[in-house]
């Protein structure tokens, strides 16, 4: 039985890179290992309730704002582990934090880098450049801008590449762990099963708060946006047109509306929809005949492991690319945010019910979902390697 390993996890404060690594702490936790986890001071206290070492970024200002936060996290970081790296027995870092192999290599420790997002190559890449929108993933569709970042960026963290995406796809460690399932994963003949490993969402240990189905009638359609959304100018409108296309509907429907709209700013809420400015996902997708969301991978593979239908309408980054994936892989339909309207999601919705066209896909992709391993099998691979 391999000896107790000391675990140095990093990350990045964005959430969709972040909520699926802490089952992973968890895990390891779980298997008697001991787990640091370098990270923001705004997840303090979700990173302790998984039981790792909270470490926060050195060099990071409360004072700082949202967007100051956001710059400066990977310089941050950076310095912590480059701090106390030495100490452990390996990184594990999520893909978004750039410098992950590199400084590794530096502290002379393994690597192993996990994939919020799909697996990355330069044609996955291509892809988020060229339908991502004026996000992040816009960096690569101008190449112009892409050589002006990578070589601020080789300076800076003493990266191997003077390319980011050289950086990105060349510079992989040994194992690298995807939370989806292959079957999902874009140009997914191109990536080396000894390197690539596809756990599907990781699931096993998350705790939620009970929710009240005892109103609703079948069937129920979810809707959910995600905080890119949510921040958006027309979020309003669209929670207003949802509520215009079901008013009249034989269907129950639960919106999740984040923290910025405000259920007054709604009007006159229908008896049939129940609006809340969070929900237990997990929970209402076990019970949900739809799911109306923006397309953030997370979610999607949340509804994959639950067969649940969606109708993606995307924002920008990667969403786009998930959405085309859904709706080319038979498990759902992909609208444009510019073309919503009430009778747009009304007809789209109703018929994706109706038609029931997408059950047997769903269902195959389900059952790989749920088979897939999650945090338990990143863990058995990983203390794996370490012990050779």
């Amino acid at each position: 039985m391999i000896k107790q390993v000391k675990i140095l996890m990093v990350n990045l404060p964005f959430s969709g890179h972040t909520n699926p690594t802490l089952e992973l702490a968890k895990t390891f936790i779980s298997l008697g290992h001991e787990v640091s986890y370098v990270h923001s001071p705004d997840w303090k206290e979700k990173v302790e309730k998984t039981g790792a070492n909270f470490i926060p970024y050195d060099n990071y200002p409360a004072t700082l704002t949202s967007s100051q936060k956001e710059r400066k996290s990977w310089g941050a970081a950076y310095q912590t582990v480059q701090r106390i790296g030495k100490e452990h027995d390996c990184l594990i870092y999520e893909m978004l934090f750039l410098p992950g192999k590199a400084l590794a290599d530096q502290l002379g420790i393994p690597a192993f880098r996990l994939f919020s997002t799909f697996t990355l190559n330069e044609k996955v890449l291509n892809d988020f450049g060229t339908t991502g929108g004026w996000y992040m993933t816009c960096i690569f569709r101008f190449p112009r801008l892409c050589r002006i970042i990578s070589k601020v960026l080789k300076r800076k963290f003493n990266l191997r590449y003077g390319s980011i995406v050289d950086e990105m796809v060349k510079n992989a460690p040994k194992l690298n762990f995807t939370y989806t399932i292959k079957d999902f994963q874009i140009h997914s003949n191109e990536f080396d099963d000894r390197h690539y490993k596809y756990v599907g969402p990781a699931l096993e240990g998350r705790n939620e708060s009970d929710f009240d189905f005892s109103k609703m009638e079948n069937p129920i359609i979810y809707i959910s946006l995600g905080t890119l959304l949510n921040t958006c100018s027309n979020t309003t409108k669209f929670f207003k047109n949802c509520i215009d296309a079901f008013r009249e509907q034989p269907v129950s429907v639960i919106m999740s509306i984040g923290n910025v709209v405000k259920i007054e700013q709604l009007g006159d809420i229908p008896d049939n929809f129940f609006v809340h400015s969070f929900v237990p996902q997990l929970k209402v997708l076990q019970k949900a005949s739809l799911f109306i969301t923006h397309g953030g991978m997370n979610s999607v593979n949340e509804a994959l492991f639950y067969g649940v239908p969606m109708l993606v309408i995307p924002v920008g980054n990667d969403q786009p690319t998930v959405a085309r994936q859904v709706e080319a892989l038979h498990l759902g339909k992909y609208l444009e945010r510019k073309t919503i309207n009430a009778a747009l999601l009304q007809k789209t919705s109703i018929e994706i019910l109706e038609k029931n066209t997408f059950i047997n896909t769903l269902k195959e992709f389900q059952a790989k979902s749920q088979s897939a391993g999650g945090s338990m099998e990143i863990a058995r691979q990983i203390l794996e390697e370490l012990s050779k």
